[in-house]
């Protein structure tokens, strides 16, 4: 049998008298720590909240930007295609009445040239104006019997 010396036993008491130290040492945070629980609980708790209240603070100062930049920029468009319009009719409505005058007499003379052309060009050209004429009445007259004919078969089919 194995005997232990007197040194030995002393060291093993040690030992097992630090190692229940430790244990209770343990045993003791644990127990601290265990009525702790419930506050840290509730600060870790009150934390996540918090947590959650800044995200949807955030979500929403974000969509709030994308809403306003939404809006400046409907607003730039609406700007930039609305005076180009305005100016466009303020530049055609006449201010007074010597400019009113202009315009007709503009317009007026454009007419009349655009008539004396056509006329010039029936005069010199009539053989080919009667040739065009011809060919579009033709054409009117093919296409109307065209219809006649396919809304015909439709009917009898």
């Amino acid at each position: 049998m194995h005997r232990e010396t007197k040194p030995q036993a002393e060291l093993k008491y040690l030992q097992s008298v630090t190692n229940e130290r430790k244990i209770n040492n343990w045993l003791e945070m644990k127990v601290a720590n265990f009525r702790q629980t419930p506050a840290t609980e509730t600060e870790l708790e009150k934390m996540r909240q918090d947590m959650e209240l800044a995200m949807l603070k955030y979500q929403y100062e974000e969509k709030q930007k994308q809403r306003q930049h939404k809006e400046k920029m409907e607003l730039m468009r609406l700007q930039a295609s609305g005076p180009a319009a305005e100016g466009l009719q303020d530049l055609l409505r006449p201010q007074d009445q010597l400019s009113l005058f202009l315009y007709c007499f503009i317009f007026i003379h454009v007419i009349y040239a655009v008539r004396e052309l056509l006329f010039f060009f029936v005069k010199k050209h009539h053989l080919f104006v009667i040739a065009v004429t011809l060919l579009y009445l033709i054409k009117k007259l093919w296409n109307y019997l065209w219809a006649i004919c396919s809304s015909s078969s439709y009917t009898s089919g």
